[in-house]
């Protein structure tokens, strides 16, 4: 799961222009004719740029059965090479232009990063257009890289992080492919090596023009990136052919389960409710991410009673709420002390439904929407994070443009707003918790004592 963006779209600015405030110069978007989108985001670093080249698959798609983690999978594939440029020509190029890359995987899409001297642009433009459209391996390549993700599961799997999370997915999502991890469930990445022929027919479907965008920040000249990409990607031809992904059903009770850990570790819990996809048609996640921060932030009283005065939450952490399709917005706490996690549930949900019965300061949601307006820009202090959170809102929405009319929905958020999403969205009858303690010692007997 991707964290919210707190101090990022988390709150929001109180005014309606966004993208003169968020960003210090406007972004642009141009779309080739093959369906290929390039956005230019200026930023005053002087030879730097940062190239994010996202493809709108994640494990959302992964909707054939016994293929999770597949996404995550191919973004190391990716880096196998082509005919031109073999994995290791590639990866010597691309040291020696003085870049640093690197990819990631999510819910929702596949990012290729590189931070790279603004001179060398159109060489690693050329080596990319070849990797995209020429991706070429062997049998034997792919079942090495398939062996390493088996042991990349299990050091994943070792941190209760991820097994609670595996909890999580697969209780709150019965029908919805946000159900499993990016990772995947390990029975489908033991069969991964026999794979080879799927994976082709992945790439073909997926890596496609008219699913990728390319973003550039920093020192870049729009006329002249269009150009650039326009040669050496305009003979990309493939088009998506993505399978549809499943609607997930209105839930219309609680669900809880617990999780006994074999190894030391706090108490911990997951405490999720279903929140709507990510969008700026309408109020409703701007007011989720206002209403969050207003019952769950350090700026509440929740926080401040739980966490810092009576000192019965070691940590309250959030996720999510920023995804293509209806999800979750989790808190992570680790408890302290004997504070149960019946009593945890009931003041978190006490809050909210406090929150719904109209207790909102109206003050409070004024400074929430606030922060935005000098938060948000201040975290922009490199292109690469410029690059991170267009492609953010990208894998979101497929409109690299929509962080400015998410944070005008922003500006809209009323009280009654925050109190309407909190009696609906974060309702008890959409909740979903998870436990986690160290297991009970066994008896003696059963140890093998004498």
């Amino acid at each position: 799961m991707h964290r919210i963006l707190l101090a990022l779209a988390l709150c929001a600015a109180v005014a309606a222009p966004a993208a003169a405030q968020i960003l210090p110069h406007p972004a642009t978007v141009d779309r080739l004719p093959n369906g290929l989108t390039v956005v230019t985001a200026p930023f005053d670093s002087p030879g730097i740029v940062a190239v994010y080249i996202v493809v709108r698959v994640g494990s959302r798609n992964e909707v054939e059965a016994g293929r999770t983690g597949f996404a995550h999978f191919f973004e190391h594939m990716m880096f196998r090479g082509t005919e031109r440029f073999p994995a290791e020509q590639y990866e010597r190029l691309v040291q020696s232009l003085g870049a640093d890359n690197n990819a990631n995987t999510s819910s929702d899409r596949t990012c290729y990063t590189t931070v790279l001297p603004a001179a060398a642009l159109p060489t690693l433009i050329d080596v990319e257009a070849d990797r995209f459209q020429n991706l070429s391996y062997s049998v034997e390549g792919f079942q090495t890289e398939a062996h390493a993700i088996h042991g990349e599961y299990l050091t994943a799997i070792s941190d209760p992080g991820l097994k609670m999370e595996e909890t999580l997915l697969s209780m709150a999502f019965t029908t919805h492919t946000y159900g499993h991890t990016v990772i995947g469930w390990l029975e489908d990445i033991d069969r991964m090596p026999e794979g080879y022929d799927f994976s082709l027919e992945f790439f073909h479907r997926f890596y496609t023009p008219d699913n990728t965008f390319i973003v550039v920040a920093g020192d870049v000249d729009r006329d002249a990136l269009l150009a650039l990409v326009t040669e050496k990607f305009g003979g990309w031809e493939r088009r998506l052919d993505a399978p549809e992904v499943p609607a997930e059903p209105e839930q219309l009770e609680p669900r809880s389960r617990h999780v006994d850990w074999t190894g030391p570790a706090p108490r911990r819990m997951f405490a999720a409710w279903k929140a709507p996809a990510f969008s700026a048609a309408t109020v409703d996640s701007a007011a989720i991410d206002v209403a969050s921060e207003l019952i769950f932030g350090e700026t509440g009283a929740l926080y401040r009673r739980l966490v810092v005065e009576e000192q019965k939450l070691l940590t309250l952490d959030r996720w999510g709420t920023m995804d293509r399709d209806p999800t979750l917005l989790v808190l992570d706490a680790k408890l302290a002390g004997s504070f149960s996690f019946d009593d945890a549930v009931a003041d978190f949900q006490g809050a909210i439904d406090a929150a719904a019965a109209g207790e909102v300061d109206a003050a409070h949601v004024e400074e929430v929407k606030s922060n935005v307006r000098y938060g948000l820009p201040m975290a922009l202090e490199t292109p690469a994070q410029v690059a991170g959170l267009l492609a953010q809102v990208i894998s979101a929405t497929g409109d690299p443009l929509a962080l400015d009319a998410y944070v005008e929905r922003i500006g809209e958020v009323t009280p009654a707003d925050v109190s309407r999403v909190a009696g609906t969205w974060l309702a008890a009858a959409h909740r979903n918790v998870v436990t986690l303690a160290p297991a009970p010692a066994a008896p003696a007997a059963e140890r093998g004592a004498p």
